[in-house]
């Protein structure tokens, strides 16, 4: 994510699917009504916005990537970093309400072979640990959160 000043354009490049798209913008939109909440005093409106996908699954769509967006809004624009070995996992809607992140035994084991140290879940998730390999339970630390700003504050470096 890339934020410049200029004329409130917002751009999603290299994402093949339109959920992904659809997740970015939901992303944007709830941080442009929630700013001040954050205690970010910069109108976004008055940034372009260029945000780069990446995709790994071959052209495949994938979801549960809004809050990973609303974070990188965040970051671009406060200049904070996020924590190294971070995998953020959750979808969530334009009011913010989050959604349970499904197959995630399977997302787990893919960030930990990526070498993921850390996960942030939605608190949703946690009644899915009973079905998860102990060895990912074991080798990675869940940080849980219960709606996207909390998620930001535990993503985010102090600068």
């Amino acid at each position: 994510v890339q934020t410049t000043p200029g004329g409130h354009r917002f751009n999603v490049v290299g994402a093949a699917g339109k959920g992904i798209r659809e997740s970015a913008r939901m992303a944007y939109d709830y941080f442009k009504a929630n700013a001040s909440k954050m205690g970010i005093d910069r109108d976004i409106s008055s940034y372009d916005v260029n945000i780069q996908v990446m995709s790994l699954m071959q052209g495949k769509d994938a979801n549960a990537l809004g809050v990973a967006f609303f974070i990188g809004l965040i970051s671009a624009l406060t200049a904070r970093p996020i924590r190294g070995g971070l995998v953020i996992l959750g979808q969530m809607s334009i009011h913010g309400v989050l959604s349970r992140v499904e197959g995630l035994g399977d997302k787990l084991r893919i960030a930990m072979d990526a070498g993921a140290k850390c996960i942030a879940l939605p608190t949703e998730n946690r009644r899915d640990f009973a079905e998860l390999p102990a060895e990912v339970i074991s080798k990675l630390q869940m940080d849980f959160y219960s709606d996207p700003l909390q998620a930001a504050f535990k993503a985010l470096v102090e600068s």
